[in-house]
Parts: structure tokens; sequence; C-alpha cells
């Protein structure tokens, strides 16, 4: 056997071992994972996307939130995430079957989003951190989403998802009016979707708080 054909059979190994490790292994321990469903209701858990979230999950993408944000919640072993109230416990490989991409991140610039939407119940909140995030989240690094709105006049009555408690950007009231988008309302209801460890899973237990 001459020194290329070493090399080539080197380097071939190189890559089987590595699909191998990095694909085939991967899929004969998550790639057939399966919903959790009830045994009473017959729910399943993780919950599918509604339509609207699943286009905000688009959103998400197109506008880089996942450079600034992860969505996973280490243990107590590997991080304080759960001290922090991010999660009652770790996510795992079940928690993300809905999920077409899993935007688990890689920078923590702002908090981890993987249950946002037990943090937050409404979406007022998350539209005023599109629109102006310093007015909610004071030293915040988020840029302001403001193509993801209209402001036009009021004509008639206000309408009643208008804007609150713009601090900056104000518009002049009874006269302007800052109103959410399709694109910001889908946006919202994805990340008002998040609950990724609202529900039990026998895998993940919930990790209790050590006391003294």
């Amino acid at each position: 056997m001459n020194r290329s054909t070493s090399l080539f059979v080197g380097l071939l190994l190189v890559f089987l071992t590595s699909w191998l490790a990095l694909v085939v292994v991967p899929y004969i321990q998550m790639g057939r994972l399966l919903p959790d469903v009830d045994d009473v209701t017959q729910d399943q858990t993780p919950a599918a996307f509604s339509g609207l979230a699943e286009q905000g999950r688009q959103v998400y993408a197109a506008n880089g939130c996942v450079y600034c944000h992860s969505q996973q919640v280490r243990s107590r072993v590997s991080g304080a995430d759960i001290d922090r109230g991010w999660g009652e416990r770790r996510t795992v490989a079940r928690d993300y079957l809905r999920d077409r991409a899993a935007y688990l991140g890689e920078s923590r610039m702002g908090p981890d989003l993987a249950n946002v939407g037990s943090r937050r119940d409404k979406a007022d909140w998350l539209y005023t951190h599109f629109y102006e995030p310093d007015a909610v989240s004071p030293g915040t690094n988020c840029p302001p989403l403001h193509f993801l709105f209209s402001r036009h006049k009021i004509v008639g009555q206000p309408s009643t998802d208008a804007l609150q408690g713009l601090s900056g950007d104000v518009p002049k009231v009874h006269e302007e009016e800052v109103v959410p988008g399709h694109d910001a309302k889908a946006l919202a209801a994805y990340l008002l979707s998040l609950k990724r460890t609202s529900y039990k899973l026998a895998e993940a237990p919930e990790e209790k708080t050590d006391t003294p």
C-alpha cells in the first residue's frame, strides 16, 4: 500500500468515525423520541406550535435573536439557570421535538428564553420590548425593532393593541399611535409559547432548591 492510499484510507476512517459519532449515534439516541402522552387526557407534550407561533419562529430566526438569547436550561450541577428562574428543571432532547430547528444559542447577552412564556403571560410587555427595549429593560443591548410596527395618526377610536408606556419615541398624545404589525404579533405568539419546562418529563425531574 503506497503512501497516498494510506492517506486516503486514514481520511476515510476519520470521516466515517465522525459521521458515526455526530450523526448515527445521536439519531439512535434521540431520533426516535416521541411526545409524552397523558394516559387520561391524551394530551401530548410538548404541544405543537400554533400557525402564528410557527411564523413567529421564522421572525425570531430572521432577526438574529438566537445570537443573543439561548433556549436551553442547564441543571444546577452545570450552572445557575434554575436559580435565575429560567426554568424549574433542565431542558432535554424531548423538549425540542416540535422545533424544525432548535435554537439552543451560544451567547447570553440577554436572558435565556426557553421558558419566557411562563414568565410573561401577555403580549403587551413583549410589544413594548420589541419597539423600545429600554422602556421595560433599562440598559439592555437589544436593538429596537421599529420595522415590526406601524406608526400612524389615530382615525376614530384608538387601536386596542396600541403601545402604551413608551418613554423615548413617544407618539403625540391623542394624535398618533404605534401598533404591532403581523410579524410582531407572530414573534410574540412564538415567545409566549415557549414553556419548555412547564410540563414534567420522566427523564428530567424538577430540581428543587437546596435548603440548609
